[in-house]
């Protein structure tokens, strides 16, 4: 479980399914997210379920309630890289449920996560033109970069819509004034600086009880 300021991330679970599935009707959800499909039934949650849980590229995570452990939306990585040490990410919140704030907790649990333990060094997500409030989670507070722009690509609200491509490098978590905090809420401990590396490069090393 990751623990942030706001939220909890942890893996989901069969109790979830009934909000997912709620989450994947909700109007406004369904027309800000990027990808399309049928409106979702109860019963197929469960095949869901199942087909996340064997695919080894992808990793779902719940964001909840750090009290009561209710859902209140989900995140996590899709189509990890392991060659390249990349993934691509996303995050979905129940409109009214989430407390402000959720969102950029939660992209800054998963960037911790991502770049700190499972060593990631580059994550992406695409983006809706006019979701103003995504952009402002992502490259506003959490330090993304827009990358690029596919003009007209997706078909939302009756018209045609640009996509921005986002990502965000592991130097791009460093450069948040809070992501020492993030990085300690996961890892447990705090970055250190980088050392030399014997091909004169630098990596960063980690304090341990025995060095700390």
């Amino acid at each position: 479980m990751l623990t942030g300021r706001i939220v909890v991330l942890r893996p989901m679970c069969l109790a979830d399914l009934g909000f997912f599935a709620e989450l994947g009707n909700v109007t406004r959800v369904r027309s800000h997210v990027v990808g399309w499909d049928w409106p979702v039934s109860p019963d197929a949650q469960r095949d869901w379920y199942e087909r996340a849980c064997r695919d080894w590229r992808s990793r779902r995570l719940t964001v909840a309630d750090p009290v009561s452990d209710e859902p209140v939306g989900v995140t996590g990585l899709w189509e990890v890289d392991w060659h390249n040490l990349s993934a691509l990410t996303a995050i979905k919140l129940m409109p009214g449920l989430a407390p402000p704030g959720a969102g950029s907790d939660a992209i800054k649990l998963t960037m911790a996560w991502s770049f700190y333990e499972v060593g990631l060094r580059r994550l992406h997500s695409t983006i809706l033109d006019f979701n103003a409030a995504s952009l402002g989670a992502y490259v506003r507070k959490c330090g993304w970069r827009i990358e690029g722009r596919e003009r007209e690509a997706v078909f939302r609200r009756g018209g045609w819509h640009d996509l921005l491509k986002v990502a965000a490098l592991r130097g791009d978590f460093d450069g948040l004034a809070d992501s020492a905090e993030y990085v300690e809420r996961v890892c447990g401990s705090p970055p250190v600086p980088a050392w030399p590396g014997a091909d004169g490069g630098t990596r960063e090393r980690r304090l341990s009880p025995a060095n700390s």
